[in-house]
């Protein structure tokens, strides 16, 4: 997939300042960093490629509301780490774009009163020759393996949401229903946001949609299951 890096680095100034209220206090220089480490990778000329990440998960401050709103429930917090490998695309040099050569965002929940994990998902991009959906979300075999189970890679569910600012948001819209849109609708920047990302959900669903046309044989669910996109442009 490829990625216009100084589109991206504009809209993450947005995403940051959205997120920070639902952000423990510890985790904020972190969470500030995330910008500068972007900008130094790409501004680099040096490397043809660089990698951007969250090496320790960023926390989020405890949630206890995401099965309803006029109801509490186990109080968790959640942890948010990336990692994501950007290469220079020489065939689009002129343009800017980058290509995304990795990019996995890691979701961890933990209990508050016992600080033990939950559960531990991850959302992924696939390599041109595994099997799957180009972009999915699955069980953290890691975790699998520490609950003793068999660390199985499948299911891999189909997902739309890839950066992972993205992913963040899709947590956050579960976890905290009322106090995230709540935010959003104060952000600055809310309109870059939205724009942008309603711009990604709309092109992997048209390139989905063309994926199924073509392949006549098959139903548009198997063919989701195992689909490769690599030249879509994220931002």
């Amino acid at each position: 997939m490829k990625i216009d890096l100084r589109n991206y680095a504009t809209e993450l100034n947005h995403w940051i300042a959205a997120f920070s209220p639902l952000i423990e206090t510890a985790s904020h220089p972190a969470l500030s960093r995330m910008k500068d480490d972007l900008d130094q990778g790409r501004f680099n000329k040096g490397r043809d490629s660089f990698p951007w990440l969250l090496g320790k998960p960023i926390w989020t401050k405890p949630a206890e509301h995401y099965d309803g709103l006029d109801k509490k429930t186990h109080k968790v917090k959640i942890g948010w780490k990336f990692y994501s490998i950007f290469a220079v695309d020489q065939k689009a040099k002129k343009t800017g774009l980058w290509s995304v050569e990795r990019m996995e965002t890691h979701i961890y929940v933990y209990s508050v009163e016992t600080d033990e994990e939950i559960i531990h998902f991850h959302f992924d991009l696939k390599n041109k020759d595994q099997l799957g959906p180009h972009v999915h979300m699955q069980l953290s075999e890691n975790y699998l393996i520490n609950s003793k189970r068999i660390p199985i890679a499948v299911p891999r569910f189909p997902f739309s949401t890839v950066l992972p600012t993205d992913c963040l948001d899709l947590v956050l819209s579960e976890f905290f229903p009322e106090t995230w849109p709540k935010r959003q609708s104060e952000a600055e920047g809310v309109n870059v946001i939205r724009s942008r990302q309603r711009k990604r959900l709309t092109e992997i669903s048209e390139a989905l949609l063309k994926k199924w046309d073509a392949s006549i044989k098959q139903t548009p669910v198997c063919v989701t299951q195992n689909y490769y996109f690599p030249d879509l442009q994220l931002a």
